[in-house]
């Protein structure tokens, strides 16, 4: 394939991620993880898909109304194994009913299986979360 096939085979693993999550179909949103993959979650570390899929349905539990928008992103790709990121918009409503803007960014690693692109590693930091006018506080990222 070539670099163009790989960058789009990627960009199709975000929206198959994204795609899942906005539906809440966990079963689909696991798919998109490597079975030894490792998902950092502002700070909170699981490994393996089942652990993965775990925390993502105790996170997805505490809302009423989720949907995550991508953005842009980078890859360098290597073979059979890519880094990159994306930017992303959330918005959500808790069971509470409070209603947040989220600008986030996840930092990831790939690898292919079987000629399919997988997350082998996620980290989630938020740029910013609070009100939709975007008066909360902005939060650099790290390195």
């Amino acid at each position: 394939m070539s670099i163009l096939e790989e960058e789009l085979a990627l960009e199709k693993l975000m929206a198959r991620y994204v795609d899942a999550a906005n539906r809440r179909d966990g079963h689909a949103w696991a798919q998109t993880w490597a079975e030894n993959g490792c998902w950092n979650l502002m700070g909170m570390e699981v490994k393996g898909r089942d652990s993965i899929l775990a925390l993502w349905q105790q996170v997805v539990a505490g809302f009423d109304f989720a949907l995550l928008v991508p953005g842009s992103h980078l890859f360098e790709i290597n073979g059979d194994t890519a880094q990159g990121h994306w930017y992303l918009q959330e918005f959500t409503r808790d069971l509470q009913n409070e209603r947040h803007c989220a600008i986030s960014r996840y930092l990831d690693s790939y690898v292919k299986v079987d000629g399919q692109w997988l997350f082998q590693t996620r980290r989630y930091d938020f740029i910013y979360r609070g009100p939709g006018d975007l008066s909360g506080d902005y939060t650099p990222l790290p390195e």
